[in-house]
């Protein structure tokens, strides 16, 4: 499946926001919907030890432009402009990982003999008719509240109450948010422009072509994380794929565990290497 960007003016993909430190080969990182790499800011630093770290804010999320109106946001389209950022910086080969959303477009990066290795934290894109409506509700909740929330962001990111009144919902721990990274996920979540068009995308759209994965897969999983069953899907569809479990963690587990997570992660990648 071709991930190659068209030069019409009309459908080119946006530059996109990186966060990049470290040194080595790349591991591209790719956040969830609603926030941006600021999710991923428990771990960059244990990962930026032993690689060139290239955290990259999705289209229409946290400091990224949105897509053309005349590009639906599908995983497709949205993997099209990360690899269009990763060329424009000259990146060949690399690791990616992704949680959410991010996972859902990792694995669709995945299809490129470009990818090493692919990390993918409860992806979803298997759910059933029903699985789908429901996750599409539970986020159209999610937006409307963090737009109420977003304007007492500061106020909420100075005591652990505060800072688990909103992410409570995909964290086992959400206090254990740095206050400003809580600051900074929150009004993400609230001001996304591509969030309501991505969210809708995503009831419709299904994950396919997976058997065509032939890079080192891991998943890791929340055990508490209401995608489990989506998750053990793509298992059934990627033979050679691995997974772990985490144990009481929820559906976005980096903040809550970031030793454990940043752990299985450099774990996985050694060996994929060594593959």
């Amino acid at each position: 499946m071709s991930l190659t960007s068209t030069t019409d003016p009309a459908t080119a993909s946006p530059a996109l926001h990186v966060h990049r430190e470290g040194a080595g080969e790349p591991l591209v990182l790719l956040h969830g919907m609603g926030e941006s790499h600021i999710g991923w800011r428990p771990v960059i630093g244990a990962l930026a030890e032993h690689y060139d770290v290239i955290a990259i804010d999705l289209p229409g999320f946290g400091r990224s432009p949105a897509l053309p109106a005349t590009v639906t946001p599908t995983a497709a389209a949205l993997g099209a402009a990360v690899q269009q950022t990763l060329d424009d910086r000259g990146i060949g080969s690399y690791h990616v990982a992704g949680y959410s959303l991010g996972a859902r477009v990792a694995l669709q990066l995945a299809h490129s003999e470009r990818v090493l290795s692919v990390i993918a934290i409860g992806p979803d894109g298997l759910g059933t008719p029903l699985e789908r409506f429901g996750g599409y509700l539970w986020l159209a909740t999610g937006r409307e509240i963090a737009k109420t929330l977003a304007p007492m962001a500061e106020v909420l990111s100075w005591t652990p109450v505060g800072r688990s009144m909103f992410f409570a919902g995909n964290r086992s721990l959400p206090w254990q948010l740095r206050p400003v990274d809580h600051r900074q996920l929150l009004t993400d979540y609230a001001a996304s422009p591509a969030y309501d068009v991505t969210n809708l995308t995503a009831m419709f759209e299904a994950s396919n072509d997976l058997t065509g994965i032939t890079a080192p897969t891991l998943f890791l999983q929340g055990t508490a994380d209401p995608l489990t069953a989506q998750v053990l899907r793509y298992l059934a569809c990627i033979p050679h794929a691995r997974i772990r479990f985490l144990p009481g963690m929820n559906h976005v587990p980096i903040s809550d565990n970031p030793a454990g997570v940043a752990g299985q992660m450099l774990s996985f990648l050694g060996q994929a290497a060594r593959s």
